[in-house]
């Protein structure tokens, strides 16, 4: 059995809007021993940033600036792509591809706190 990693994908559709995929990335090795620990492939990344969002903070409608990783730490945010919305929290991982088109909003009623990895090419 191999061991997968839920992660939402925010990207833009071939029309430029912003669209949630929901993936899985497999770890490996498929099925190790219970004392060994299982990994992602490698993604390459220029830069790790840890962020804060305030309470009753928000964006409005724009792509991201690079393509990148955000892991929930704490708090929660909304984010809206064409008309959808999702809500992230501790421990989810959104893999934000949406560097082109119309992009998508995000607002945060309680604040937020997450890593941001932005990953090369």
């Amino acid at each position: 059995m191999v061991a997968m990693v839920p992660v939402t994908r925010l990207f833009a559709d071939g029309d430029g809007h912003a669209r949630f995929e929901d993936i899985e990335i497999p770890l490996a090795p498929g099925d190790p021993p219970p004392d060994v620990m299982s990994v992602s492939r490698p993604f390459q990344a220029s830069a790790v940033l840890f962020g804060r969002g305030p309470a009753g903070g928000s964006h409005p409608e724009q792509p991201e600036h690079a393509r990148q990783l955000v892991v929930g730490i704490s708090g929660r945010v909304e984010v809206t792509a064409s008309g959808e919305t999702r809500t992230f929290g501790p421990g989810d991982v959104l893999l934000v591809e949406d560097t082109e088109g119309l992009g998508h909003s995000s607002r945060s009623a309680e604040g937020f706190l997450a890593a941001f990895v932005v990953l090369k090419g």
